[in-house]
């Protein structure tokens, strides 16, 4: 009997899991790469779409290209990637527009042979958590953001980090 009321649960499970999953929207950003996405995603400004999930997880994509805006090709921006000054740099540029939002330190490594940049942090007084990950490919800066408010689930944000493949 024990057995029949482990298999029942295990398949409840199950079904949960997939239906969450196939819920999900597959986003191409560009030729390069693509994610998926808990709803479908509304433009947000003229770099960033924003998707939200029913458990209020935010999830953030925007694209920069340096090469447009700052006038960096990509055999400077190779060299200037792997830097503390240029994260911080970066770091700096993302605290001008999130009033009210501490970020922690850059984590620089590397994703599929790019480099990457992870960073988290908070909104103390609207009770908010984000954690933001951003990988270089020529001279496109492609960021994604989760954003969440303290207490809620963070499996739709790692399921939002690890649906991100190259193209």
């Amino acid at each position: 009997m024990k057995k029949i009321y482990l298999l029942l649960t295990i398949t409840i499970i199950a079904i949960n899991v997939a239906h969450a999953q196939n819920e999900w929207v597959s986003y191409k950003i560009d030729n390069k790469l693509s994610v998926k996405v808990p709803s479908q995603p509304m433009i947000t400004d003229e770099y960033s779409v924003m998707a939200q999930s029913k458990d209020s997880l935010f999830c953030v994509i925007s694209v920069i290209d340096l090469k447009k805006i700052a006038g960096i090709d990509s055999a400077a921006l190779a060299s200037l990637v792997p830097t503390s000054s240029f994260s911080n740099h970066i770091k700096t540029g993302m605290l001008g527009k999130m009033k009210g939002f501490t970020l922690g330190d850059f984590k620089i490594s590397k994703w599929k042979g790019y480099y990457c940049y992870n960073v988290d942090g908070s909104n103390a007084a609207k009770k908010q958590k984000i954690n933001t990950f951003m990988v270089i490919i020529g001279t496109n800066i492609y960021s994604l953001s989760a954003m969440m408010y303290e207490g809620k689930s963070t499996k739709g944000k790692e399921d939002f980090f690890n649906s991100l493949a190259l193209n």
